[in-house]
């Protein structure tokens, strides 16, 4: 893969997000192989090379929430939590990116692209927030009644949720594969400790996950949330689509993962037209939540909607 970034932040007086310039990781990926390949060979020191000990990482943050998601020099998501990762090309690789920042005026936010066998992945990332209203719609909805006298407006905590937008272009004058794939693990072995003061969890052996159609969750806290249209999901990478799956995805499992295993593997591939452009939209709560309004509230989040919710517009109509 070929790295390329442009990594923009456009800062509005009401979300001071503090963006640390990182020197470029170089162009070789330093990440390590998917899991299950075998390690490629090497003469180097027995410590895995990581881009962590020469470049810095960036941190995306809003007013009033004291979580902020930091940008690996590889350009994951990065919480005390885990790390939302994403993956491309037949082979499933870790995608890698690295860059400069530049600084415009408006809302915070991160643009990283890369290349691989003639298709672009250009990744758009900004801190945003679900309002109160979309939890209350959410409760108003919900299958079962409230307690008499409880008030649905009540004890609301509206999350906070990185917004991630994944176009995918064919660059080439023909018909060409586009894969993606995005996973989720408790740590890169190679990075620092997690900021301190930030939350999180410790490693848990005993985790168990499981999948709904647009949802990964950890027990019943909601990992990240990720399109419709893929083609495959599992707890580890496969890398033989057309192979049954070995587990149940919708049944509650006990991985047993290494803490730098990903995990929540979602895979989407599509024939591109020359020129054509794949748009899919992640989200990734900062704290993992368990609250049922609240995710069907995140699940319904539109990146354009918030988007213009925080350049101050308001949302288009729907």
């Amino acid at each position: 893969m070929r790295p390329l970034i442009l990594v923009s932040d456009r800062r509005a007086g009401f979300v001071p997000v503090m963006l640390l310039a990182f020197l470029v990781a170089g162009l070789l990926r330093a990440q390590n192989a998917a899991p299950g390949a075998p390690p490629a060979p090497s003469t180097a020191a027995p410590a895995q090379p990581s881009s962590w000990f020469n470049a810095q990482t960036r941190e995306l943050g809003l007013t009033g929430f004291e979580s902020i998601a930091e940008i690996t020099p590889e350009g994951y998501l990065r919480t005390g939590f885990g790390e939302l990762m994403f993956f491309a090309g037949p082979n499933l690789e870790p995608t890698n990116v690295g860059g400069n920042i530049h600084v415009e005026n408006g809302l915070p936010v991160v643009h990283a692209e890369f290349e691989h066998d003639g298709i672009g992945y250009r990744f758009t990332i900004f801190a945003g927030k679900v309002d109160r209203s979309a939890i209350v719609r959410a409760r108003q909805h919900a299958k079962f009644p409230f307690m008499p006298g409880f008030d649905i407006e009540s004890g609301i905590v509206e999350p906070e949720v990185d917004f991630i937008r994944v176009e995918i272009a064919n660059q080439t004058k023909e018909q060409r594969r586009a894969v993606l794939a995005s996973g989720f693990r408790y740590q890169d072995p190679n990075a620092p400790a997690a900021p301190t003061g930030q939350p999180g969890e410790a490693f848990n052996r005993g985790w168990v996950n499981y999948f709904d159609d647009a949802n990964f969750y950890r027990f019943n806290r909601d990992l990240y949330i990720f399109p419709p249209g893929f083609i495959d999901r599992s707890f580890t990478i496969r890398k033989n689509w057309d192979q049954p799956n070995p587990q149940y995805v919708l049944g509650v499992t006990h991985v047993d993962a290494a803490p730098d295993t990903p995990v929540g593997i979602v895979t989407y591939a599509r024939q591109l037209n020359a020129g054509e452009t794949w748009t899919m939209d992640f989200k990734m709560p900062l704290i993992p939540t368990a609250d049922p309004f609240v995710i069907s509230a995140i699940d319904d989040a539109k990146f354009d909607d918030v988007e213009a919710q925080m350049h101050g517009g308001a949302a288009p109509a729907h």
